[in-house]
């Protein structure tokens, strides 16, 4: 159980979530984003038919944005830290007071997430959970 004391004077006890549950939590996130972005694509891919590549491409990137990108922030933000595989596994993403994360919060996890998903395929982020003593 790991102690903090928030702005109000107020003890929360907070248990850090386990690698096991983060690890089936992003699994079924990203099940449902992938869903989500392969039923876009084959909508697109109809609808774009006729333009030219150039503009294709161009959609296809913006498509892989938001969807990949953007989302999963405005999820964060909009369910204060509760994806769906958050809400399935009973995980939070709570600021380091322990407040619900905002905008800029889940702006800088989404950015620097695919960033480093797509560098280290997570090996970076579970090699910090595990040797953190906050998790």
């Amino acid at each position: 159980m790991s102690w903090l004391v928030t702005g109000d004077a107020v003890v929360l006890g907070l248990q850090p979530a386990k690698l096991p549950s983060r690890a089936l939590a992003l699994l079924i996130d990203l099940v449902c984003v992938w869903v989500v972005y392969i039923a876009i694509s084959v909508g697109l891919l109809a609808a774009t038919a006729s333009m030219d590549e150039a503009a294709s491409a161009a959609l296809a990137v913006a498509m892989f944005l938001l969807v990949l990108v953007g989302a999963p922030i405005a999820v964060e933000t909009l369910s204060h830290g509760r994806s769906l595989g958050k809400l399935a596994c009973g995980l939070r993403v709570v600021r380091d007071d322990g407040g619900p994360i905002r905008f800029r919060h889940a702006l800088v996890r989404g950015a620097i997430g695919v960033v480093e998903i797509l560098m280290t395929f997570g090996v970076v982020a579970c090699i910090a959970s595990l040797v953190s003593a906050r998790g």
